[in-house]
């Protein structure tokens, strides 16, 4: 493991600890100050941890993870920070592992003004590439499926100004930036990359019912791969909102995408006009809408035409959205979102699901498909069950890639040993598959005790 590493990993656990003992946080959104703190520790043997094929053997595991959150609010900021490291035993086939791993850190601030408010993000997390269950990361569009024994390291930091809130004319400016690491791996398929990018947008009220819209924004993204991709993507967009009465909305914009990209020394530019025109309308448990859009990518014009609903009943909430994306050379796949939860009296129901399609750092199109769901149950005031899924699938549009398929199905008993202690107990498994070669799967039993608690002012 490099020494940066290594170094990024204990700060990031002397972290936790520092703030467990010296920071004030709070849990409700009501001014004051609040500590979080958690401690646990967890036994567990898998098989085949590194999803190899064929199996490695054992891996017989020891976890002690700390950690810690701090919140602040006042009338006009709110601050949190929550932050964790683990201490790892681990006895692996060929290797004995003693280490800190894991690290995360998020943080969240944000600060309203007269008319203004300034809000900032930022998350760091790092883990095993062959333990990461949500093959895409919606935050910088990573794709991790193929399983390697390296590790993999994800940095977001955003931060974003709206002023004259409230006024004829509204302007918001945000920034990002995005990187992602990998260490230690021998995937082809990992490499580092990183994302830069803006956007300003205005809204001028023309009247009461129609407001004009216009958009500027500039991405970069740099991978390191075998082919050094580099992409630039200029935009600009301008439009109408019109309200229809109390009930439904209107909305049209027009505008113009430039996308360079530099591949293997190769220069190649998408450019052209892009459209899109939407319509909603709210209804008595929700709302309901439809949408066309043409945009630009890097590979060229994209069309998709998408229904959304929303809906809001006793107990449950459906949100979604369902259509057709093709691209210009009449490549076509369906694409989505879904989110759903019920609230039952002893038991909760979970389900979401996502699927897009976005163009590859290496050229053509990439389809993404995951599907998680959760359903817990309580036995009593101090016992519960859980079983939750997770199925994602990546298929590539063209060249020679194989379709690969990733599910995990996992089953826990929680019981309340104390007022702060949680007892733990579970069993699941993970499944990797892919075109022409056999699966790779892996199970795992596991015990853990945890105890979190917080105190305030």
């Amino acid at each position: 493991m490099k020494s940066s590493q290594r170094l990024y990993q204990f700060f990031s656990f002397s972290a936790a600890t520092l703030l467990a003992t010296t920071a004030i946080a709070q849990d409700d959104k009501t001014p004051g100050n609040e500590t979080r703190f958690g401690i646990s520790s967890e036994l567990r043997s898998e098989s085949n941890a590194g999803m190899d094929r064929p199996s490695a053997g054992d891996t017989n595991t020891f976890a002690t993870t700390l950690s810690a959150g701090f919140s602040r609010r006042t009338a006009i900021q709110q601050l949190d920070i929550d932050t964790s490291g683990t201490l790892t035993f681990s006895e692996e086939p060929d290797d004995t592992i003693q280490d800190i791993t894991d690290p995360t850190l998020r943080m969240f601030y944000e600060r309203q003004g007269a008319g203004s408010t300034l809000r900032a993000i930022t998350r760091v997390d790092e883990q095993d590439v062959s333990a990461v269950t949500n093959v895409f990361d919606p935050e910088t569009g990573e794709v991790t499926i193929t399983p390697d024994t390296g590790r993999r390291r994800v940095s977001n930091q955003s931060v974003t100004l709206e002023m004259l809130k409230d006024m004829p004319v509204e302007l918001d400016i945000s920034a990002e930036r995005g990187n992602v690491q990998y260490f230690d791996t021998t995937s082809p398929t990992y490499y580092d990359s990183g994302t830069t990018g803006g956007t300003l947008k205005t809204r001028i009220r023309l009247s009461p019912v129609v407001t004009m819209n216009a958009d500027l924004g500039y991405k970069y993204h740099e991978a390191d791969n075998l082919q050094n991709t580099e992409r630039e993507t200029r935009s600009a967009e301008t439009g109408l909102t019109y309200e229809i009465g109390r009930l439904s909305t209107l909305n049209f914009a027009a505008g113009y995408t430039t996308v360079d990209t530099t591949s293997a020394g190769l220069e190649e530019t998408e450019e052209g006009s892009t459209f899109n025109l939407g319509y909603q309308r709210e209804l008595t448990l929700g709302s309901a809408g439809v949408a066309y859009d043409h945009s630009i990518a890097a590979t060229g014009a994209r069309d998709a035409l998408t229904f959304s609903r929303t809906m809001e009943m006793p107990g449950a909430t459906l949100s979604g959205e369902l259509g057709f994306s093709q691209n210009d050379n009449g490549d076509g796949t369906w694409i989505g979102e879904m989110s759903y939860t019920r609230d039952m009296k002893r038991s909760t129901v979970g389900m979401n699901l996502v699927r897009n399609v976005a163009a590859t750092d290496t050229g053509g199109d990439r389809v993404v498909s995951q599907l998680g769901s959760n359903v817990s149950y309580e036995i009593n005031g101090l016992s519960s069950i859980s079983l939750s899924g997770n199925y994602g699938e990546v298929d590539y549009v063209e060249g020679t890639s194989p379709t690969t398929w990733q599910a995990d199905l996992a089953l826990d008993y929680d019981h309340q040993l104390t007022r702060d202690w949680t007892l733990t107990t579970g069993v699941s498994q993970r499944r990797n598959m892919q075109e022409g070669l056999e699966d790779a799967i892996s199970n795992k039993v596991y015990v853990r005790v945890s105890r979190d608690f917080s105190f305030g002012n």
